[in-house]
C-alpha cells in the first residue's frame, strides 16, 4: 500500500517558533506537506525557519492561505484536533487505532491545529469530517501546538510503518471538500431564501449541524450528483395536470 503523507494545516498560528518546530516534528516522522491559514506574524519567517532546524524544506515549500475553506477543499478528508469541549454534532475520537483507520480508507487528509490560544473555531470544525482529541491526563490536558503535531506525525508514522496497511475497502471517488462546501452552500442559500432558519438566534447553530451531518457521509461523486439533481428537483414547481 502506497504510504500515507497527510497534510498538516495551522490555522491561524500566532508564534512563529511554533510553526518553525511543529514543521521539525513532521520531518521526525516522515511528513512534508505543511500548510498554514493566516499566520499572526506574515509569512515568509525567518524564526519560523530557523527553530524547524534541519526541516527548512518543509517552512520553504509550506503553502499559505487567507482562509481555511481554500486550504482544504482539495481534501476528501479533513480531521480538526482541539481538547476543548465542543457543543457541535460532531463525532469525537480518542482513539489513535480510529484514527489510523480513517487515514487508511482515503487519498488526501488534512489535519487541522488551531492557534495556540483558542483553538480551532466553530467555523473552522464546521468543514471537518471529525474532531480528534488527543487522550491527556484529566487535571492538564492543554498541549503545546508542536507538541500535538510531535504526537499526531508519531502516529501517523506508525500508520505508514504497520504490518496491517491493507488496502482500503471504500469507494475511492469521495468527493472534495471543494465540492460538498459548494452543494452545502447552495443548500443554505436556498434555505435561507425560503425562510428556514428561525429564529434568526439559531441560524448559525442550524448551519453548523447542516455541515455537521453531510460531513459524517462519505459521499461518493455519484452520490453528490444525485443530491445536487435531488434538491434542484426539489425547486421547481409542480406540473398542473389538468
Amino acid at each position: 500500500m502506497k504510504k500515507k503523507n497527510p497534510t498538516i494545516v495551522l490555522v491561524r498560528p500566532q508564534l512563529s517558533a511554533n510553526i518553525g518546530m511543529a514543521a521539525r516534528a513532521m520531518d521526525n516522522f516522515g511528513l512534508s506537506n505543511l500548510y498554514i491559514v493566516n499566520p499572526r506574524d506574515g509569512w515568509p519567517n525567518k524564526k519560523a525557519e530557523s527553530s524547524s532546524k534541519h526541516a527548512d524544506k518543509i517552512i520553504n515549500k509550506a503553502k499559505v492561505y487567507d482562509h481555511l475553506e481554500d486550504a482544504v477543499s482539495s481534501f476528501d478528508l479533513v480531521i480538526a484536533t482541539s481538547n476543548r469541549k465542543r457543543f457541535l454534532k460532531k463525532n469525537i475520537y480518542d482513539s489513535f487505532n480510529t484514527l489510523q483507520k480513517k487515514i487508511r480508507d482515503f487519498k488526501n487528509t488534512a489535519i487541522l491545529f488551531g492557534p495556540e490560544n483558542s483553538g480551532l473555531s466553530n467555523e473552522d470544525i464546521r468543514l471537518a469530517n471529525f474532531l480528534f482529541t488527543i487522550p491527556t491526563y484529566s487535571s492538564n490536558k492543554s498541549l503545546n501546538l508542536s507538541h500535538a503535531v510531535s504526537v499526531i506525525s508519531y502516529e501517523l508514522f506508525q500508520v505508514n510503518n504497520s504490518s496491517k496497511n491493507n488496502i482500503s475497502t471504500l469507494d475511492m471517488d469521495i468527493v472534495s471538500k471543494f465540492e460538498l462546501s459548494n452543494f452545502i452552500k447552495f443548500l443554505v442559500k436556498d434555505l435561507d431564501s425560503r425562510g428556514f432558519f428561525k429564529p434568526i438566534e439559531k441560524k448559525t447553530s442550524m448551519i453548523d449541524n447542516i455541515y455537521s451531518i453531510y460531513n459524517k457521509i462519505d459521499l461518493s461523486k455519484k452520490e453528490l450528483r444525485m443530491l445536487w439533481g435531488m434538491h434542484k428537483k426539489l425547486k421547481k414547481p409542480p406540473k398542473i395536470i389538468k
